[in-house]
């Protein structure tokens, strides 16, 4: 049976490096025989942001979230964070969750790394 792994990710981008290093290790559980889900909640949304440049650790973003988008691995997104700061012009692969999308997103995971 295949692990089903949720990586939850709701620190600032622009005050901490903890959204990079998940999206790092999100792409290292991708390329595994793993089910893969990212959600991004709050600012952490921002890192699908291509106009923001003023991350902590940006480079390493840089470096790896081009290749999560050539998977095309869908990026579950906070729908209060959508309203305020749109991505519809982002070529990444976005859903929109409400935080009882949130729940039973973790309801089907049975592994979880939560930054």
């Amino acid at each position: 049976m295949t692990d089903h792994i949720l990586v939850l990710i709701k620190s600032d981008p622009l005050q901490n490096h903890r959204p990079v290093e998940a999206i790092r290790i999100a792409l290292g559980l991708v390329g595994g025989e793993h089910a893969v889900s990212i959600i991004l909640l709050n600012q952490a949304a921002m890192v699908l942001d291509d106009t923001i440049e003023d991350f902590v650790d940006q480079d390493i973003l840089n470096k790896y979230l081009p290749s999560l988008k050539e998977l095309g691995l869908t990026f579950y997104v906070d729908e209060n964070f959508l309203k305020r700061h749109p991505l519809g012009d982002s070529d990444f692969k976005i859903q929109s969750v409400s935080p009882r999308n949130v729940a039973d997103l973790v309801q089907q995971a049975n592994r979880f790394f939560i930054f």
